[in-house]
């Protein structure tokens, strides 16, 4: 799939700062490391094994990153092509610190939406880490080159209302830390 980058086209301070764009870069690093370090030296009976009714398995948490991660990109992609909606930004209401704490929140449940949902949809959780390490790093190399107006353009999250992409960036990087956090929950459990 080859990236739309559209540029900052008129919009003034819409388009990432060099600091924002590292910091969203190095969150998404950090939080891939995290979930590769969560799977270092599992099988892959340890990967399929849930640990409860209803309760999702450490490989059914990869293939949910992997599916899910393939549909953010998507919906930047799609609202790339769209006009910038500086009309959405009054509906913001949460900061980039909170949304990582809403997300990383394990107290909380979420529920996804169900073709996120992982079951049966690979055929081992290695192949579902192969997609989620392909499609961090070409969200990764994004975030560094973009000169796109994301600050400028907005979506709506279940978890956290109306946010702009800088922010639904930093929310793919915290989803994939919260399911990070799962797995080594399951770890423990087991």
């Amino acid at each position: 799939m080859q990236i739309v980058s559209i540029g900052n086209k008129g919009g003034i301070g819409m388009s990432l700062t060099r600091d924002e764009r590292e910091f969203a870069a190095e969150y998404l690093v950090f939080t891939k490391k995290m979930l590769i370090d969560s799977l270092a030296g599992l099988s892959k009976l340890q990967m399929e094994v849930r640990p409860g009714p209803f309760q999702w398995s450490i490989a059914e948490c990869v293939g949910h990153l992997a599916l899910a991660g393939d549909h953010a990109w998507k919906v930047l992609q799609d609202l790339l092509l769209q006009p910038p909606t500086p009309e959405k930004q009054a509906q913001v209401r949460v900061r980039v610190k909170q949304i990582m704490v809403i997300m990383t929140d394990r107290n909380r449940k979420l529920q996804t939406l169900p073709f996120l949902q992982a079951a049966g949809k690979f055929g081992d959780a290695f192949s579902a880490l192969d997609q989620f390490v392909r499609q961090q790093d070409r969200l990764i190399d994004y975030v560094r080159e973009t000169g796109d107006e994301l600050k400028n353009r907005h979506t709506f999250h279940q978890a956290t209302g109306t946010i702009n992409l800088y922010q639904f960036l930093l929310l793919e990087g915290a989803h994939v830390a919260r399911h990070a956090m799962q797995i080594e929950e399951i770890k423990i459990g087991s």
